[in-house]
């Protein structure tokens, strides 16, 4: 029963690396790629009041359109103000938005995670 178990988390796992990594490909493909400027820097503190992450306000324009839209991912190292990155965004919702130079990296980990959480399944399934 044990090992039913562990071989179902491994399959969940495996599956949400997947959705995650089908939505990145679909963002590479499908989004729209424009060049945003960083106009805000937040600081993410923990309890003890030590940063732990910051969260950057980007500012893009799309059909003549002006957004600011806070990055959902965090970084250990803040961009600086003013700075230009390439982001590649959902027409339909332009929060939605990843850094072009991040795309690959990221479903890459999404693709090697997956795989992982198959073996690891597998594995337990087996046994």
């Amino acid at each position: 029963m044990k090992n039913l178990i562990w071989g179902i988390i491994g399959i969940i796992i495996a599956l949400i690396a997947l959705i995650y990594m089908i939505k990145l490909i679909a963002l590479k493909k499908k989004g729209k790629l424009v060049l945003a400027e960083v106009v805000e820097i937040r600081e993410k503190k923990n309890r003890k009041g030590v940063t732990v992450s910051y969260i950057h306000r980007m500012k893009f324009e799309d059909g003549g359109k002006v957004y600011e839209k806070d990055d959902r991912a965090a970084f250990n190292q803040p961009f600086s103000q003013g700075e230009k990155k390439l982001i590649r965004f959902d027409g339909k919702d332009p929060s939605k938005f990843e850094y072009d130079d991040e795309i690959k990296k990221n479903i890459i980990i999404a693709g090697v995670l997956a795989a992982v959480a198959i073996v690891f399944s597998v594995r337990w399934l087996m046994m």
